[in-house]
């Protein structure tokens, strides 16, 4: 599991699109990022802070925070100890049995159900517990076990915000249309970031207006596009830094800057030093 820009990758193996984590480090925090996946949080014991969509939320014990696809959030370092389960799985996984047209309302909104929100969040508490413990024991058929509690989840989940989030409502299919195409666009950069390319590029290639696709990448990456262009492909030449013997110069090349000032201004921008001392630490 590792964040390129602010996009969460690499959550599930091949074999299984769900992840688990009972959570109990001391000094825990989690940089902002955002990932194709839906995400259940419990807070078991004691309280903690997230930022979710640039808002900071303060979550007490018991609270659970469902946390939709292309939301993005993050953890500043948590100073006490607390108890908290991530519960992550890819919502296309579940489509099957004509379930599509209620998970896709549902991944469009985060929202938090605390103790008092009974009887749902009693239920949802239970099939949340029941995952942890076949998670960890991971007997013969567990997946089955964990496919079938998801389905309860969501279940529970599309009773509980019915009267929230309505089935085709336009703001919620814009939406997902926006995640669908913002999906493509990083598809789009991962493949010609090394070459010369620009808002206008992308937004063609995913078949949007530019302004309005530089609005909804700003809105759910909260950078504007030059920006996360930069630092995808500084992630890229940290990889050059480090693994390869190849010049800086060539290096800013590859990676799609056409200039090796540019290059070394926003390395040192964004990682806080030049390339070559980057290089020579070894960081």
């Amino acid at each position: 599991m590792f964040v390129e820009g602010l996009h969460e990758k690499g959550i599930f193996t091949k074999e299984f699109p769900f992840r688990m984590e009972d959570n109990t480090q001391a000094d825990f925090s989690y940089p902002v990022h955002w990932h194709a996946a839906i995400e259940l949080l419990y807070v078991e014991k004691n309280s903690l802070d997230i930022t979710v969509n640039n808002c900071e939320l303060a979550l007490e014990e018991g609270d659970i925070l469902f946390i939709a696809n292309g939301d993005t959030h993050g953890f500043e370092n948590q100073n006490k100890l607390v108890r908290r389960v991530f519960i992550q799985f890819d919502p296309s996984a579940f489509n099957s049995l004509g379930s599509n047209n209620i998970i896709k309302p549902l991944i469009s909104s985060t929202f938090r159900i605390s103790k008092q929100e009974l009887p749902f969040y009693t239920d949802l508490r239970t099939h949340i517990l029941s995952i942890v413990d076949s998670y960890k024991a991971k007997a013969f058929g567990y997946q089955l076990f964990l496919c079938a509690r998801i389905y309860d989840i969501l279940a529970i989940i599309s009773n509980y915000v019915i009267d929230r989030v309505k089935p085709q409502n336009t703001d919620t299919n814009k939406k997902i249309q926006g995640l669908d195409k913002l999906a493509e666009a990083f598809k789009y950069i991962e493949a010609n970031y090394m070459n010369d390319i620009s808002l206008a590029h992308v937004a063609k290639a995913v078949g949007f207006s530019e302004f309005y696709f530089s609005r909804i990448f700003k809105d759910i990456t909260e950078k504007n596009f030059s920006h996360y262009l930069n630092e995808y492909r500084i992630k890229q030449a940290e990889k050059y830094l480090t693994n390869s013997g190849m010049s800086i110069a060539d290096i800013a090349y590859t990676v799609g800057f056409n200039s090796i000032v540019t290059f070394n201004r926003s390395f040192k921008s964004i990682k806080g030093c030049s390339p070559s001392t980057y290089k020579k630490i070894g960081i």
